[in-house]
């Protein structure tokens, strides 16, 4: 029986991919922030560690006896300005997971990162593995130093066997934080919505998790795969929303203008040093339609993918469990 060491076990991806691992009979041994904030509960097969990814002592120990490595843990606050708090994280924490993993001679990492390393294309052209990463997400902190990871990460193929996986726009149960849920809460439980112009690759967070599970058993090293699924403007997936919720919600499209006016206030603010998750370039992706294929992930890992509305009606069945609020 094979013992998986998973990082970022507190967050959407993390805590569905305990699950899944789980339930494929692996041991697991998650590193979490803080064990109390940990929501799944006990299981004989899973152990909690509270270690800093920082922390490469601490990290070398804790990786000691297991066979994988599945590395979820990252930095995608947008309120922060700054790429070099990024860096630390993203680029300094991966580079801590490597270094352990080969120390104790694990068998292989699955490195997740994100989809918008790759470029994004239109619904008659979707974007791809071979496609280099493209405006707004070439100005994106996050994106920039997810990008650098990955290669970091590509680059060990020849010390230890490597499998990148890069999820778009993920929902899902569990999103303690919320981080993309938020975007589900934004539209949960109101008369009216309004919406930006864009659209986005949407994909289940436990198609995501199953996927990962997939690239242990099938990923090839040194190769990497887009785990995504629906791609939808912003318009279908509120629609989606409205159905799964059955409302009479009135959905109101926002024209590009107004963000682009908003994303110049933002810069203001953040020029006055006052943390707001509104700049120009964040809020830019919002009027883009940046689509993704899925067509590598589903060939050579036999990745199947579910209707995006599962992964709604999840999110919105856990939020008002939870009593979650909106706050933004």
């Amino acid at each position: 029986m094979n013992t998986v060491f998973i990082t970022g076990a507190n967050g959407l991806l993390g805590s569905n991919t305990v699950l899944v691992f789980l339930e494929q009979g692996y041991q697991v041994v998650a590193q979490v922030r803080s064990v109390s904030s940990f929501v799944l509960g006990k299981h004989e097969r899973l152990k909690l560690i509270e270690v800093d990814i920082l922390n490469n002592k601490e990290i070398k120990k804790a990786m000691e006896g297991c066979e994988v490595v599945v590395h979820v843990a990252s930095l995608i606050d947008p309120k922060i300005k700054k790429y070099q708090s990024y860096y630390k994280v993203n680029v300094i924490g991966t580079k801590n997971i490597v270094e352990s993993a080969i120390a104790n001679r694990v068998k292989k990492i699955i490195y997740v990162g994100t989809a918008n390393v790759y470029g994004y294309g239109t619904l008659g052209s979707l974007g791809c593995e071979l496609h280099s990463i493209k405006d707004p997400f070439s100005k994106s902190p996050y994106s920039r130093s997810k990008k650098v990871a990955q290669e970091y990460v590509l680059s060990k193929k020849d010390d230890i066997e490597v499998v990148v996986v890069n999820p778009t726009f993920m929902l899902g149960a569990y999103d303690t934080k919320p981080s993309s849920g938020k975007l589900v809460l934004y539209g949960l439980n109101k008369s009216v919505v309004f919406y930006p112009p864009g659209g986005k690759s949407f994909v289940c967070v436990q198609d995501v998790s199953r996927g990962i599970v997939k690239a242990v058993e099938k990923g090839k090293n040194g190769e990497s795969y887009i785990l995504s699924n629906e791609n939808l403007s912003y318009k279908a997936f509120f629609k989606l929303l409205k159905k799964v919720q059955k409302s009479h919600q009135i959905l109101v499209r926002v024209p590009k203008i107004c963000f682009y006016f908003l994303g110049f206030v933002g810069d203001l603010l953040r020029k006055l040093m006052i943390k707001t998750p509104l700049s120009s370039n964040n809020l830019k992706v919002l009027c883009i339609n940046s689509y993704y294929s899925n067509k590598k992930a589903r060939e050579q890992l036999g990745v199947v993918f579910s209707p995006i509305e599962k992964g709604i009606a999840e999110a919105a069945e856990w939020f008002n469990s939870q009593k979650y609020v909106c706050k933004s």
